[in-house]
């Protein structure tokens, strides 16, 4: 939530004071929240520095969305690939030794020392290397504070905050709860304010400037954009339902942790794979349109074939997944690229935000909606199958219930059950996997009207062939060519 804030609101600021003291400022951020993290001694302290933690990261992101601004223009998607390879050390490592260090009493503290320890470098390198053009816009320091969109930044934080809030309860509590009701319609009500606000009021500096949207009807950014939302709201289906498959259907308490960690990878791997394919062979493919669509579609085909994951195959989810996430992989670059030529250089800044907020808006709505669908269809389907399970196998009815109510809690609750024989007990936990089995069908199903929007949109957008150029937009201002920027 605060990440996707951060983006919103200070993104377009990177393009009126520089970049340098934005990724400066959330590399302090950033590091304070991991030494507070790593120290913690309860989760209030872990929850207020996660908050601190995703200002900073929106800040890091800003001038990393920014860095194919330093390139080739025919080497945008390049860039973003650079600005996201710490991402592939996270997605590969991460799982692992997460795994690992929740095993070892206090080792998952070096999760965030380690971070803190890099952060400290970039830091340091940060202030040696990245000098940026100060004010991108050409606009002084004085007047550029007076121009500022503050109450537009205060409706957003606002409304998204109420909105994500809001969201996030759908998965503790019913959706109709009055809680549910009164923050989603608050919120959603003042990001309807928010827009009006930055749609028909004079504003010197907009954050979300309405000509970006209504360029060439759509075309231009609207439908990139969109696409962009899409495409990590597809990633947040297969990061539910694989990882609770893994959980749930092909390991149990008895299962070595080596092989939990070896079924992991198909997931993580696809993902950088797909990545180092377009990177190796995207200039040389060129008809990158046709690359947005191909890979867009390929995600949504083989992600929606992950609905087919039962305990007995495995191996054909493996496979699919790993297409899945190398689609992904490709997919969720070029829809960045596609943001970024979507406005003019002197709005990149605005358009990393909103690529910013696309990203994280999309994973946070996402991941609630899907995980909602499976906890309400695995929760409903169990409390019909598992009591009929095991009372085909003889147990009684408070004995089945009994059952139902244990199985979610472990072996532990399971052995407390009075009355229960060995047959019944697996006959009740077979039933409760089959729950598991429609609850991530489902998941997997609901995706596909996701994948087959961000393809239409796709498919809407304007080419960006002709803007893939030998030029360069922005250098460094301690770059030997820093005179060819047009505003120090």
């Amino acid at each position: 939530m605060c990440t996707a804030i951060s983006f919103m609101v200070f993104g377009g600021n990177s393009d009126l004071f520089g970049r340098r003291w934005f990724i400066i400022s959330g590399n302090i951020a950033v590091f304070i929240a991991h030494i507070v993290i790593g120290s913690a001694k309860n989760t209030d302290s872990i929850i207020a520095a996660s908050a601190v933690m995703g200002v900073g990261a929106g800040l890091c992101q800003l001038a990393a969305f920014a860095l194919p601004e330093l390139l080739p223009n025919r080497l945008r998607h390049i860039g973003v690939l650079i600005a996201d390879a710490s991402t592939w050390v996270s997605v590969l490592f991460g799982p692992i030794v997460g795994r690992y260090a929740i095993r070892h009493g206090g080792a998952w503290r070096w999760l965030f020392y380690g971070p803190a320890i890099a952060t400290g470098i970039s830091f340091a390198l940060l202030i040696w290397l990245y000098r940026p053009p100060k004010h991108p816009r050409g606009i002084p320091w004085h007047q550029a504070v007076r121009e500022l969109d503050y109450v537009g930044a205060f409706l957003f934080t606002t409304g998204a905050s109420l909105v994500f809030t809001g969201v996030i309860y759908t998965t503790i509590v019913p959706s109709s709860n009055p809680r549910v009701l009164a923050l989603l319609v608050a919120g959603f009500g003042i990001i309807v304010i928010f827009g009006l606000w930055e749609t028909f009021l004079p504003l010197k500096q907009p954050m979300t400037p309405p000509k970006i949207f209504a360029k060439d009807y759509g075309r231009e950014f609207t439908f990139p954009f969109i696409a962009g939302v899409i495409v990590n709201m597809f990633f947040y289906s297969v990061n539910i339902a694989y990882p609770t498959a893994i959980n749930v259907l092909w390991t149990d308490a008895t299962t070595p942790l080596s092989y939990s960690l070896e079924i992991t990878l198909p997931q993580n791997l696809g993902l950088i794979f797909g990545s180092v394919l377009l990177w190796a062979f995207g200039i040389k493919i060129g008809h990158w349109k046709w690359q947005f669509i191909g890979s867009f579609a390929v995600m949504t085909l083989f992600g929606a074939l992950l609905a087919l994951m039962k305990p007995t195959n495995r191996a054909m989810i493996m496979v699919f997944v790993f297409i899945c996430e190398g689609a992904y992989g490709w997919a969720q670059t070029l829809s960045i690229t596609w943001i970024q030529f979507g406005v003019p250089q002197t709005q990149l800044g605005i358009s990393g935000a909103l690529a910013g907020v696309a990203r994280w808006t999309g994973g946070a709505l996402s991941s609630s909606i899907y995980l909602t669908i499976l906890n309400h269809v695995q929760s409903s389907k169990a409390a019909t199958i598992v009591p009929q399970a095991a009372m085909a196998a003889g147990a009684s009815s408070s004995t089945a219930s009994a059952l139902l109510a244990a199985l979610p809690l472990g072996a532990a609750a399971i052995d407390k059950v009075q009355g229960a024989t060995a047959t019944q007990i697996a006959a009740a936990g077979a039933a409760f996997v089959e729950s598991y089995v429609v609850g991530l069908r489902t998941v997997c199903l609901a995706s596909i009207a996701f994948g087959v929007l961000g393809t239409i949109c796709c498919c809407l957008s304007n080419d960006i062939g002709p803007k893939m150029t030998p030029k360069i937009e922005v250098f460094l201002e301690n770059d030997v060519q820093a005179d060819k920027n047009r505003f120090h």
